[in-house]
């Protein structure tokens, strides 16, 4: 049965995430740390961050915060700005309502952790959020809503009039921040996430729509919308390195394995939220923990299997991970079958 595609964010969403934590009081770093990010990382242009690595920051924020109300503070923080090329596109549309059908598309780009869409009903209009999994806590709902408002106030070069506003979670006992931001009728416990203001606000025109400099920077978005479509890379790799009796390959011959340049590698794998050697680490701790654990091999040859060079870098790589060299963690765990 084929995996499904590994969900992913933009580095640009993490690097807002993290600045609106830091604006509360939260370290970046450490908050980083949790969800095994490094800044060698977030510093590509183009990178991703696992989704699963996403939820650790929201939750371990929303836990550290001392505020009850992270989410919606978090996304007063975060401007249209922070999305570079996504936010310029829609700048240059023409109306409120071609910008968010445009956004629609391009969604994926900024973050595969949920979608919005656009409905009209009578003489209101809604913007409705969904996430992509039912586990995302009220903090991120209603960091979406607060960035949702913010991003049509910023196209329509003015406050949105919001008629109500609309969320599943239940209503919180304090709810003054709500009142405050959204400055509009609060409904909890609804069926859908949503904004909802009059129909005729979508047609009114941007003050900033320039239909030539919105093809270029669709021509753009859809080169990255292209990328994300690609195979899987990262599973094509952890496969290989599954597979391999020794981890004494370099990117170059995954590359060579993979029919791609070196580049398109590294890439794909920024894409993806991680890197070559990210990979081949988890790939060897975990070997190495079975092998220590269930083999008799000798240490130079479970070295060597790892694809180290030297048995003293093997040991400083494992005390690196286990905080114990390999033989303590042998004699602790050392378990033959019969």
């Amino acid at each position: 049965m084929p995996q499904p595609p590994i969900r992913t964010v933009s580095g640009l969403w993490i690097r807002a995430l993290l600045l609106g934590a830091e604006h509360q009081g939260l370290e970046r770093q450490a908050l980083m740390d949790i969800a095994g990010i490094d800044d060698e990382l977030l510093a590509q242009p183009y990178c991703r961050v696992s989704l699963d690595q996403t939820l650790a920051i929201w939750r371990a924020a929303e836990s550290l915060s001392p505020s009850l109300d992270f989410g919606l503070l978090m996304g007063e923080q975060v401007k249209p700005s922070h999305f570079q090329l996504f936010a310029l596109s829609l700048m240059h549309s023409e109306t409120l309502a071609s910008a968010l059908e445009k956004s629609n598309r391009y969604t994926r780009l900024v973050s595969d952790g949920g979608g919005y869409h656009l409905q009209v009903e009578g003489d209101q209009a809604a913007i409705i959020y969904q996430p992509a999994m039912d586990s995302f806590s009220r903090h991120q709902i209603d960091a979406v809503l607060v960035l949702l408002r913010n991003f049509a106030n910023w196209l329509t070069c003015k406050t949105l009039a919001l008629t109500r506003v609309e969320f599943i979670h239940p209503q919180p006992a304090d709810v003054s921040h709500y009142q405050r931001i959204f400055n509009a009728p609060l409904q909890f416990s609804s069926t859908r996430n949503a904004l909802v203001f009059p129909v005729e606000i979508l047609q009114e025109p941007l003050a900033f729509s320039d239909q030539n400099l919105a093809a270029v920077h669709e021509q753009m978005l859809e080169q990255q919308l292209a990328a994300l479509d690609q195979p899987d890379v990262v599973r094509l790799l952890e496969q290989m390195l599954r597979n391999a009796l020794e981890l004494s390959f370099d990117r170059e011959d995954v590359a060579r394995h993979l029919n791609i340049s070196s580049r398109t590698l590294q890439r794909k794998l920024q894409e993806a939220g991680t890197s070559f050697q990210v990979l081949l680490e988890q790939e060897r701790k975990q070997r190495a923990e079975h092998l220590l654990a269930q083999t008799e091999l000798s240490l130079t040859t479970i070295s060597q299997q790892l694809g180290f060079a030297e048995s003293s870098a093997f040991s400083r790589a494992f005390k690196r991970w286990w905080n114990m060299t390999p033989l303590e963690f042998r004699q602790k765990n050392h378990s033959m079958p019969d």
